[in-house]
């Protein structure tokens, strides 16, 4: 077994993060474990928790990692392009949601479905990380609310809108949506797309 003089503070926290994100990716997040990480790894459970404080501080530097390559998907020039019509740039961006999901699959749905042990309170860090994955988004849709930018109803639009897509690719993810639908998730993103614009121009006009 490893000693802890091995690595450094900093060497451990990325060790400990790289395996816990690989166990996840292969097996899911509910095998995810002190003793499964300590043991990959060559170290004692305790040595994890001298990192981390508890397995919620490892849950969370693995889903910052999440955050951080789902917001890089999203900011490919496919869907930033200024001279794509708008509601084409959200079904772009929809659709390179939906196969970030399907392909990082365990990690996705470790981001959205874990629930903190009560060992710690929700960091404001943390929430704020959060909060820039909307970013995006309110951005594609800032045109739609020229002087009433960052308002609440801009930001509500596109947190709306997300969870709108989020759900329908949770159904895919999770084998639900032929039991609603014959339809594709991409075609029931669109739709959604195309009459959450056409709502919001009404609401305008």
């Amino acid at each position: 077994m490893a000693r802890r003089s091995d690595h450094t503070r900093e060497e451990l926290e990325t060790l400990i993060t790289d395996t816990a994100e690989q166990i996840v990716s292969a097996e899911g997040f509910a095998a995810l474990t002190a003793r499964r990480i300590a043991k990959d790894i060559g170290y004692t459970p305790g040595t994890l928790y001298n990192i981390f404080g508890s397995m919620d501080g490892i849950y969370l530097a693995v889903n910052v990692r999440t955050m951080d390559k789902l917001l890089e998907a999203l900011a490919r020039p496919e869907s930033d392009a200024p001279n794509t019509p708008l509601e084409e740039r959200l079904r772009i961006m929809a659709g390179l949601y939906m196969d970030f999901a399907h392909e990082n699959k365990a990690l996705w749905l470790m981001l959205f479905e874990y629930a903190l042990t009560g060992e710690i309170d929700l960091p404001v860090w943390y929430q704020d990380k959060v909060q820039t994955l909307f970013a995006p988004l309110e951005d594609v849709l800032t045109p739609l609310f020229t002087g009433k930018e960052h308002s609440r109803e801009h930001k509500m639009a596109a947190r709306v809108l997300w969870s709108s897509v989020h759900g329908i690719c949770l159904m895919r993810e999770t084998g639900k949506i032929p039991l609603i639908s014959g339809e594709t998730p991409y075609a029931m993103s669109d739709y959604l797309i195309e009459n959450f614009i056409k709502g919001l121009h009404d609401r305008a006009s």
